[in-house]
């Protein structure tokens, strides 16, 4: 099935499912939606290989190729990351799931959330604790986005999740994270493990762990 997005007279964008799934992991995690309707993708340096991997899905629907930024941080530091842009057909999108600016959990950004969403979120904003914890990392979310969810995911997958504190004592903040303990941990690789790419593959715990883990869960 395909999804014709509208920019203007005349002018349109075909979406198939697969990217729209694509996108719904995308802008739940490190992707945003700029006010005139393209959707930014950047990552680290760290991450490179995984932008041009999104890069590659997504090329049909891409109006500039990848290109290398450089900063200067306060301490006088470098970073560099990776960064394309979606073309700008996108603006319907961003008047339902921006709020003030912010991002918003809604109907929207949830319609299309398959398992390769949830993986590509995962590999965007989540981590492997240790082998009995996920964190997936919800900072730029409101207390209401976070319930909405906790509640998709368990009403989707089963999987349970708890929320950890997480303190900027700096700039005064506490931020709410989420966190997925051993009995859904396994049940969330499951999901997930055939998206993760071989450079993301460190987030993941392996099969023979991910067994063990199960057989003593499942005692």
């Amino acid at each position: 099935m395909c999804y014709i997005f509208t920019a203007r007279k005349n002018q349109i964008l075909i979406v198939n499912d697969k990217q729209l799934e694509f996108l719904s992991g995308c802008i739940l995690g490190d992707g945003s939606i700029l006010k005139r309707g393209a959707i930014q993708i950047e990552q680290g340096e760290k991450q490179k290989e995984y932008l041009l991997w999104k890069y590659e899905q997504l090329k049909p629907l891409v109006s500039t190729k990848p290109i290398r930024l450089t900063r200067k941080n306060k301490n006088g530091t470098i970073n560099s990351s990776y960064r394309f842009v979606l073309r700008q057909f996108f603006r319907p999108w961003r008047r339902k799931i921006y709020r003030n600016g912010k991002k918003v959990i809604n109907d929207e950004i949830l319609r299309n959330f398959s398992p390769l969403s949830l993986a590509i979120w995962y590999m965007d904003d989540g981590c492997l604790r240790s082998t009995s914890q996920v964190i997936l990392c919800t900072d730029c979310f409101s207390k209401n986005s976070i319930r909405k969810l906790r509640k998709f995911l368990m009403d989707k997958w089963e999987i349970e999740t708890r929320i950890k504190l997480k303190r900027e004592p700096a700039i005064n903040k506490v931020y709410q994270r989420l966190t997925i303990g051993s009995v859904s941990m396994v049940k969330f690789f499951d999901i997930i493990r055939s998206y993760i790419i071989p450079s993301m593959s460190y987030k993941i715990l392996d099969p023979v762990t991910t067994r063990s883990i199960k057989r003593r869960v499942l005692k």
